[in-house]
């Protein structure tokens, strides 16, 4: 998908919708972090359940997860690229937590973000998301992306 001049205004709602996600996420706020889902959203997560459908299901997966993660923590996205083409849009990049408490798990690693977004009557919404963290295949473990890796070329 290209970008086009004339969707830089939509690129724009994009990432601000995406901002609007990390404030809820840092805020505990799962009703507006799950607020551009739909009954229709599937989610690929990096956790079990793997496969997620719909928004309510999406919440209580994220209710679930609040318990634990850090009291306090920032949402950062970085290389996010956002492409727009008609009322489809794909955003993919990284996402880290950053927690205020010293060695928190959640901070160990970004983890790999792609989003699909559709505009349904002028509003933008998530229609399928997947959420990962690569893994080494001789050992089988996690490959933690570092916040010192410098960017991918």
């Amino acid at each position: 998908m290209n970008l086009h001049a004339n969707d830089a205004a939509a690129e724009a709602e994009i990432r601000t919708l995406v901002a609007a996600w990390s404030r809820a996420l840092e805020a505990r706020d799962t009703e507006a972090l799950t607020a551009a889902y739909t009954e229709e959203t599937v989610l690929y997560d990096a956790i079990p359940p793997y496969r997620t459908v719909g928004r309510a299901a999406i919440k209580a997966a994220w209710d679930a997860c609040m318990p634990h993660l850090p009291e306090r923590f920032a949402s950062r996205h970085e290389e996010l690229e956002v492409s727009v083409g008609g009322d489809m849009a794909l955003v993919h990049g990284l996402h880290r937590m950053v927690p205020e408490e010293e060695g928190h798990p959640c901070g160990t690693s970004s983890m790999r973000i792609t989003s699909v977004f559709r505009r349904v009557g002028g509003r933008w919404q998530v229609v399928h998301e997947h959420v990962s963290v690569p893994f080494d295949p001789m050992t089988g473990q996690a490959a933690f992306i570092s916040a010192d890796r410098g960017a991918a070329k």
